[in-house]
């Protein structure tokens, strides 16, 4: 049995180390960046992300767009409804299967470009709050990361 001085040691070890915990602390403050910026259009940077990935690979299938995103189905399904119910992305059966198609409508390209000025001042936050060179070192990873996802997931 451990004994609570050896629990209390664990504990300051994880809370000192813990590279997960600080990287979720990070993307909540990011996150909340990006959210400030984006509110007054009433999108957050969760949505605007799937309409710039739904932009860029459309038509697509809904269940590639959650594996790229890494995001939970049901979360990518609440989000593509409020999108589509606001005119910015249309939803369709795919083909086959129980599968969706996700489509960029012209009122969700335009709310795309919309957007840029605020995403842009949150980008500029987001940077200097992580600093140049590690949120280019952040960037860097992520994009080699996606890469390998992406190319898994064809």
């Amino acid at each position: 049995m451990d004994s609570p001085g050896r629990g209390a040691r664990v504990a300051r070890e994880i809370g000192r180390d813990c590279l997960a915990v600080r990287v979720r602390l990070l993307g909540r403050a990011v996150t909340r960046i990006y959210d400030a910026a984006l509110r007054p259009h009433g999108l957050t940077v969760a949505q605007l992300n799937l309409l710039a990935t739904i932009a860029t690979r459309q038509p697509v299938a809904a269940g590639l767009v959650a594996r790229l995103l890494s995001m939970e189905v049901s979360t990518l399904s609440r989000n593509a409804q409020l999108l589509q119910r606001d005119g910015l992305i249309q939803i369709e059966r795919a083909g086959h299967g129980n599968g969706r198609v996700l489509t960029l409508t012209e009122a969700g390209g335009e709310k795309l470009a919309e957007l840029r000025p605020a995403w842009r001042d949150a980008q500029k936050q987001a940077y200097d709050l992580i600093g140049g060179a590690v949120a280019t070192s952040i960037a860097r990873r992520v994009d080699e990361m996606f890469a390998e996802h992406a190319a898994a997931a064809r």
